[in-house]
């Protein structure tokens, strides 16, 4: 499809996807131990990928449980420094468009002018009857510039409350998205609003440290102009539930394997519980509850 069609359907398109750059987990159960098998036989999801599919409760921090969630803690702030600033597909082409209403269904529009700049190929198509689905598949698309040109093979999926203007959506990203210093990280980020773009949250799904799959939402990162960050956000574990993370001294990431190498965290939980995660060294760290306890681990 050409001509005005293709620029209705990119622009509309393009705006949401914009949207997620300013800034779920159900109730299916099985095993905790993470054996790999998805029957259901307790309460909390095995995961085998970078999709949460873990406890959404507010966890009670304690010394059987504080390991993992301040490994959690870490991941979660390294996953907002990786992904701190980082520009999705048609975030650039977006700039080009005024806001419009949702356009009704026209089928499949090759977009890859639009929102594909340097190369690839960006395929939008309305999927449904009712106009409320939109998909648009990447390959090796590539836009942006300079330090901020990026390549991005995958799928984002947008899904409208009605057909409206202004309606709710929820919109997913889902693929490998490649850095202009040839970093390839895997994408997995949820943007949902509200009517006319309220109460509007941000989460990303991810594999930690330890190879489980947590769930960040709106975190924050700044970093202090040598490499030491300071972050905040909420993340989920899928054993435990949730905690809230703070920055007690600016951590770094300049450890070979990705660990960071200095800095301290604190994350609470319900009923006043809390604990630390001191980073000693680029192999070791220490991990104290409100509790009193404290205990040394190496990666």
């Amino acid at each position: 499809m050409k001509g005005s069609g293709r620029i209705l359907v990119s622009a509309s398109f393009s705006l949401l996807l914009a949207m997620q750059g300013c800034g779920g987990g159900g109730g299916s159960s099985d095993d905790p131990a993470d054996t790999n098998n998805p029957v259901n036989d307790d309460n909390v999801s095995d995961n085998t990928s970078d999709d949460f599919t873990g406890n959404e409760s507010e966890a009670v921090v304690n010394d059987s449980n504080a390991k993992d969630l301040a490994i959690g803690a870490a991941s979660a702030v390294k996953q907002g420094v990786d992904e701190n600033g980082i520009v999705l597909p048609a975030q650039t082409a977006a700039k080009a468009y005024n806001p419009t209403p949702i356009v009704v269904p026209m089928g499949t529009s090759d977009s890859s002018e639009d929102l594909c700049p340097h190369g690839g190929t960006g395929i939008v198509e309305f999927n449904d009857t009712t106009g409320q689905v939109t998909l648009g598949t990447f390959t090796d698309c590539s836009y942006g510039g300079g330090l901020y040109l990026y390549t991005f093979t995958g799928v984002v999926t947008i899904t409208y409350a009605d057909g409206s203007d202004g309606s709710a959506f929820t919109s997913v990203h889902d693929g490998d998205l490649t850095s202009v210093d040839n970093i390839t990280r895997a994408i997995h980020r949820t943007f949902s609003c509200e009517a006319n773009y309220q109460n509007c949250t941000l989460f990303s799904d991810f594999l930690g440290f330890d190879e489980r799959s947590y769930r960040v939402t709106d975190i924050s990162v700044t970093e202090d102009g040598n490499s030491a960050y300071t972050a905040e956000g909420r993340v989920y574990d899928p054993s435990h539930g949730y905690i809230d993370v703070t920055t007690d001294i600016p951590v770094t990431f300049d450890c070979t394997d990705g660990h960071p190498g200095t800095g301290r965290l604190s994350f609470t939980g319900a009923n006043q519980t809390s604990g630390t995660i001191e980073f000693v060294s680029c192999t070791e760290y220490v991990v104290t509850t409100n509790s009193g306890t404290s205990n040394s681990y190496n990666w």
